[in-house]
């Protein structure tokens, strides 16, 4: 209060004070909405809403332009006509502090923006992009679409989707927003890509830094079932989906967005993937994918497209792979693996060393387990993200984790893959072996059956289905005695479990040394095995009184001649 002159507090009847909020100003065009907070006993009663606003009129009297805030009352600020932005958008003075944050990782405020003026005032920091006209060309048929005010686009900065930008608007004559996760695909693919989506067209470019949500809510969620599809793949292309159409239904709601796009094929996995995702969020918004509309049919055709509406293109030479990379994994498609009888190039690789070339001498990693969540790497405790990315650089170091398969698709059709997994296969295969010492062999077996479903659900985008999170509900609770550590040997290519301890462990040495029999009596075993082999017994019984001899008798042997 002494040293913030735009100071509100709100006083009730019994002259208490009740509420309070701030203005932080960063220069004349930003301010920021701070320290609001109601007292518990008058939540409800309007003081938030009343305090909010006035502190709005505020800003408005000085003319600030722009007011943000972080928050964890999304829903609070998008009623005072705040929405969700991105904090990267607002000058460095606001966004460097969380950037050095050792508690980023965990945080749980959003930033929230409200515009107070007809033309919202662009930060400073960032450049005004003249939008190219839209004109159309030749080989792309005009359509008559249904009128979409706004749409958001699952961008990622490739050829596709920086030429869908302009498409969009020319085709269905809306505003574009695009929206880009950061889910680990590395500097090199993030680089560039606001400023290129906005020469591409784009009104307003998302990049959010999604690794920790999907270490956290995704990727261990999923490891703790055990799923893997078709007994190989982990899945890396399939658990991402789910993730980034979330957050492109968060974004389409907080934008007043009637769309959203994508750019995935009408041939693949991932148009399902992200159209099952929308359905469940927000059945209302509509969906476009271009690839089934438009007569883009090769690379050729899409630099074209981009030359004439002035989309920026870097020109590379074009990889003979298509490839999808996150924190989980790196796959790869096309190619020589077109035909399964080729074994992958050592060059296509890039992730992993051959296992012919990792060092021959092992190195051991012991991962620690906390109720089925891996929180530390060699007794270094470790954000989820940061703790994958050890495992894959210890992983990768060895040639741990390359898979080659063919998988049936959910469309119908069989695919060829090679796919580099190395933290996740370490981690299976840890998470596995403490299950094995925690787990009773009924609950064990049957959460072996539930992961072929679980698996399968996530491989045909399901994540958000009824399913999925009842099945969920079952697998946290198996996963409450998954404590411990597991000691692995990593070495050309092979993950050796060699050591294992829970305090939760069934494994008793008294209970399986054989020398012993203060806790088990062997001549317990007679009256067991009657009992478990009755059935067979009553039926072998059944076929004598009937034939003489059981089903399967022994054959008689001096019927056979000798050599």
């Amino acid at each position: 209060h002494d040293t913030l002159p735009d100071w509100l507090v709100g006083i009730d009847a019994d002259e208490e004070l009740v509420a309070c909020v701030s203005l932080l100003y960063y220069s004349e065009a930003l301010a920021e909405v701070r320290s609001l907070a109601v007292a518990d006993k008058v939540k409800g009663q309007g003081w938030g809403k009343s305090i909010v606003k006035t502190i709005i009129a505020q800003a408005k009297h000085k003319q600030v332009p722009i007011l943000f805030a972080l928050t964890r009352a999304v829903p609070f600020f998008q009623k005072m006509g705040f929405s969700i932005s991105s904090r990267e958008l607002f000058p460095e003075k606001v966004w460097r502090d969380c950037h050095v944050c050792p508690l980023l990782e965990r945080c749980d405020e959003t930033a929230v923006v409200l515009h107070l003026t007809p033309q919202p005032i662009q930060p400073q920091h960032q450049p005004i992009i003249e939008l190219p006209i839209i004109q159309p060309i030749q080989g792309v048929t005009k359509m008559s679409k249904p009128k979409i005010n706004k749409a958001v686009l699952a961008y990622s900065g490739g050829l596709d989707t920086s030429v869908i930008v302009p498409w969009l608007r020319e085709n269905y004559g809306c505003e574009v927003i695009c929206f880009c996760a950061n889910i680990g695909q590395g500097d090199d693919e993030l680089k560039g890509l606001k400023e290129k989506a906005l020469a591409s067209g784009a009104s307003k470019v998302y990049v959010e830094d999604l690794r920790h949500e999907f270490a956290k809510d995704f990727l261990f969620p999923m490891l703790q079932s055990g799923a893997i599809y078709e007994r190989q793949y982990l899945l890396g292309t399939s658990i991402a989906r789910p993730l980034i159409a979330k957050w492109q239904v968060a974004i389409a709601e907080a934008e007043g967005a009637d769309a959203v796009a994508h750019g995935a094929t009408g041939k693949g996995n991932d148009q399902v993937r992200f159209e099952l995702t929308y359905k469940a969020l927000n059945p209302t918004l509509k969906v476009i994918a271009p690839w089934r509309e438009w007569d883009i049919r090769s690379r050729e055709d899409a630099l074209a497209y981009a030359k004439k509406h002035n989309v920026p293109v870097v020109h590379t030479e074009k990889s003979i792979y298509s490839r999808d990379s996150n924190l989980w994994h790196l796959s790869h498609e096309g190619g020589i693996l077109e035909d399964p009888r080729n074994e992958p190039e050592e060059s296509m690789y890039q992730w992993t060393v051959s296992p012919e070339n990792a060092p021959d001498e092992p190195e051991i990693v012991t991962v620690h387990f906390e109720e089925g969540v891996p929180v530390a790497v060699n007794d270094v405790q470790l954000p989820p993200a940061s703790l994958i990315e050890k495992l894959n650089e210890l992983g990768a170091k060895h040639g741990v984790g390359r898979i080659d398969l063919v998988e049936n698709r959910l469309v119908g059709m069989k695919s060829h893959g090679v796919y580099e997994t190395p933290g996740g296969t370490i981690l299976y295969a840890a998470h596995r072996e403490l299950e094995s010492l925690c787990l009773d062999r009924d609950t064990s077996h049957f959460k072996e059956e539930l992961a072929v479903k679980y698996a399968e659900l996530v491989y045909f985008g399901k994540w958000f289905h009824s399913l999925r999170e009842s099945m969920q509900a079952f697998i946290n609770d198996t996963q409450k005695t998954i404590t411990g550590w597991v000691k692995i040997k990593l070495y050309k290519g092979n993950v050796i479990v060699i050591g294992r301890h829970s305090d939760h462990s069934l494994y008793r040495e008294d209970f399986a040394t054989f020398g012993k029999e203060d806790v088990y009596d062997q001549k317990d075993a007679v009256g067991f095995i009657n009992l478990f082999g009755l059935q067979m017994k009553v039926q072998a019984m059944m076929d004598v009184s009937n034939g003489g001899k059981t089903r399967y008798a022994a054959p008689d042997y001096s019927k056979f001649k000798r050599d």
